[in-house]
């Protein structure tokens, strides 16, 4: 097995597989809501675009390990040893702010539950760390298996987990929570740190 093959299947373990067990575990509730959030367009919409996405890294790396993937750049060593770090580093980011959210876990979104408003940690440095450590982990596969097709499932990714973010979650977080997530939103960037003063 080619190490990008195992890299994928490692991380896919640690994220989903790790944090489903460990919240169940904790609290007899597997932390998913993606049926919940059924009846919203744009949740169906982000469901299905992170899902394809998801699939098509695994088809793409599948077929990289068996030398059918034609047209590929090859980055050598070099590039299969940052691949694999960018990925360490993303999928350490996505775990640490998982196990940050507590009980508050969850992949997608249940109307009628009120979770709390998780602020501290690395929620103090992006309101959606995440989706930052996936938006990352798409890059180390990219870097991994370099081919067109990895680069637009990881933009594709992106797409759908920012229409989730945009268009379920945060009306979400906003009826809920009120003025304390848009005071959250106004110190906090959707992504990414803000820079001082901006």
């Amino acid at each position: 097995m080619k190490l990008p093959l195992v890299c994928f299947v490692v991380c896919a373990v640690l994220v989903f597989g790790f944090r489903i067990a460990l919240q169940y575990g904790r609290t007899r509730d597997h932390g998913l809501r993606l049926g919940k959030q059924g009846a919203s367009r744009p949740g169906q919409a982000a469901t299905a675009m992170q899902a394809v996405a998801l699939v098509g890294v695994l088809v793409l790396t599948v077929l990289d390990t068996l030398g059918l993937l034609p047209w590929q750049l090859d980055l050598g060593p070099i590039g299969t040893a940052a691949g694999v770090a960018v990925c360490a580093v993303a999928t350490a980011i996505t775990m640490i702010s998982q196990y940050q959210m507590g009980d508050a876990w969850r992949i997608g979104v249940d109307a009628s539950e009120k979770n709390a408003l998780v602020t501290q940690g690395m929620f103090s440095l992006s309101r959606n760390p995440i989706y930052a450590g996936m938006l990352l982990l798409g890059i180390g596969f990219v870097i991994l298996v370099p081919h067109i097709l990895t680069a637009l499932c990881a933009v594709l990714s992106y797409k759908g987990f920012d229409l989730q973010v945009r268009e379920v979650e945060e009306p979400y977080l906003r009826r809920v929570h009120g003025e304390a997530f848009d005071a959250y939103c106004r110190r906090v960037g959707r992504y990414f740190p803000r820079l001082h003063g901006s």
